[in-house]
């Protein structure tokens, strides 16, 4: 009984491994006579800058590869180098490429005026506009009161502090506006800035005092005259004394010169300036 056992089991391996041999068999026969040509160039080396020739391996027919699989043969014939067209190269004279210069239009840079005039308060509005009895002056009202502080009108000089005849607290600002000197006239303040004194060079971003109505006045306001000459400057025949400023504005405001109003817009009234 053990020795049929052996004997079929050798039978069972003799059998499998016969089915394997013809399957692989069959597998390479599929192989070779699937191939859509009677043979195949393979490769060896291509020299890509020339591309003028190629060396075959070899040209294997169905024969050739059938005789590889069955008795092993490893002859793959002759090589043979197969001429391909060579491309000549035409004498060509070097191409120089000029390249244009790129112009970049830049957009013209917009010239931003600087600013000269300011408005004398940051709230503000007029109640009395130069005439005949007011020359060149503005009367400016604030709903803030004495809080208002008052600035000069443009960068300058301070010329004069002083309280006048009737009590009024007065600052006066010298200014040179391109070659064009100016005086600006601050009167009725309530009280004067600290740290101020005749000949303090002021922005208009400096306190000069606050709104008020010392002197004649029927009110809280700002008295402001402004006239195109040079208050005590005794250079200037026109303005070198108080009774010389006050008839030129006069004469200014006869001649049409409307006081502040004639170098700068001055709305009806304000909330900055």
């Amino acid at each position: 009984m053990e020795l049929d056992r052996k004997i079929a089991r050798g039978k069972c391996i003799i059998t499998i491994s016969i089915a394997l041999l013809l399957i692989s068999m069959g597998l390479q026969i599929y192989r070779v006579y699937s191939y859509e040509n009677e043979y195949e160039i393979i490769y060896e080396s291509v020299d890509i800058k020339s591309m003028s020739k190629a060396a075959v391996a070899q040209k294997e027919d169905k024969n050739n590869i059938i005789k590889t699989i069955v008795h092993g043969s490893t002859d793959k014939g002759p090589i043979t180098e197969v001429e391909l067209p060579k491309v000549e190269k035409e004498n060509q004279q070097p191409v120089t490429v000029v390249k244009e210069p790129v112009v970049v239009e830049k957009e013209p840079v917009q010239q931003v005026p600087q600013r000269i005039w300011y408005l004398p308060t940051e709230q503000g509005y007029v109640t009395q506009n130069p005439s005949y009895n007011h020359a060149t002056a503005l009367d400016i009202s604030s709903g803030r009161g004495t809080a208002e502080t008052i600035y000069p009108v443009a960068n300058g000089v301070i010329s004069a502090i002083y309280i006048d005849s009737a009590g009024a607290l007065v600052v006066a600002v010298n200014h040179n506006i391109n070659g064009q000197v100016y005086t600006s006239l601050y009167a009725h303040l309530s009280s004067y800035a600290d740290g101020i004194y005749v000949g303090k060079p002021v922005t208009p971003f400096d306190p000069l005092g606050q709104m008020g109505t010392t002197g004649y006045s029927t009110g809280v306001h700002l008295h402001l005259v402004v006239v195109d000459c040079s208050l005590f400057d005794q250079n200037d025949g026109r303005c070198y004394d108080l009774n010389n400023f006050f008839n030129y504005t006069r004469q200014r405001q006869n001649e049409g010169f409307i006081g502040f109003g004639a170098v700068y817009y001055v709305p009806g009234s304000w909330w900055s300036r």
